[in-house]
């Protein structure tokens, strides 16, 4: 099981998960906010085709999440696994969208795990103020990886078995309080983004590493950083503190850019 990601952030977010072999290969398409022509050339820079991926998941309504996913499962003739909560909130992502370019709509909810060939997928909702947003785990051929982003807290990262097994995690670190605090945003904004409902931050996720990282990680994707209040150097620190509180001192750790591929994508082996 391959995972890549050609976004990551409030700019637009989209990743691949690959899983399977010859014919029974899949490529999964997980949120498109940036845009198509951007995305199908940071896929090709990786060996794979956006217009030919078997599936289009979504996240969350929001539209650096949302803003292209309908045209791209359109162009691959794929179904888009999506909350019916998520959509036809704007015309991009309506009904009438979907109907118009054909594309097939399959509900997704809460711990609703289903299948896409060789790939099980299971939703899990986190708190967000997209209601409702997903992470995703996904697993095949005995391996499991994880995606969560766009949360304001880690009480459901938490629970028991929930990560067990993980060995690939992309997990948020969007900003450094102190950064966001002392930032250009309007208060309304930094208080939305540090929030119950908002975003994770450095603390938190060095906090939640050392009390709940998986045993077996092997490789953590910090992702969805702030541009404008965060940096990978302050979010890599705080991230290998907490690695080090739980004792994992051979995870991978890196931080997947605000824009084009992860080259040194994590694969599970």
């Amino acid at each position: 099981m391959r995972f890549y990601t050609l976004a990551s952030g409030s700019t637009g977010n989209c990743s691949l998960i690959v899983a399977g072999s010859g014919t029974d290969q899949v490529t999964v398409c997980l949120d498109c906010g940036i845009a198509q022509r951007t995305a199908r050339q940071f896929a090709e820079a990786v060996g794979l085709a956006l217009t030919s991926v078997d599936a289009v998941l979504l996240s969350h309504r929001h539209s650096d999440h949302s803003a292209n996913i309908v045209p791209v499962a359109a162009r691959a003739r794929a179904p888009l696994y999506a909350s019916e909560a998520a959509l036809g909130t704007n015309t991009r992502t309506g009904w009438a969208e979907l109907q118009r370019r054909n594309v097939e709509f399959r509900a997704i909810a809460d711990r609703g795990s289903f299948q896409i060939g060789p790939l099980l997928i299971t939703p899990v909702e986190v708190p967000h103020d997209a209601d409702p947003t997903f992470g995703f785990i996904f697993e095949a051929d005995g391996q499991r990886a994880a995606y969560f982003t766009d949360l304001g807290r880690t009480e459901v990262l938490q629970e028991a078995g929930l990560l067990d097994g993980i060995e690939t995690l992309v997990l948020e670190s969007n900003h450094d309080q102190q950064m966001l605090s002392r930032g250009p945003y309007p208060m309304a904004l930094k208080e939305r983004v540090g929030g119950n409902l908002g975003h994770l931050s450095n603390d938190q996720t060095s906090e939640f590493l050392a009390a709940a990282a998986p045993h077996g990680l092997k490789t953590l994707v910090l992702a969805h950083l702030s541009l404008k209040n965060n940096t990978p150097q302050l979010a890599l620190a705080a991230a290998a503190q907490g690695l080090q509180q739980r004792g994992l001192s051979a995870v991978e750790l890196v931080v997947a850019p605000a824009r084009g591929p992860l080259r040194s994508a994590p694969q599970c082996k």
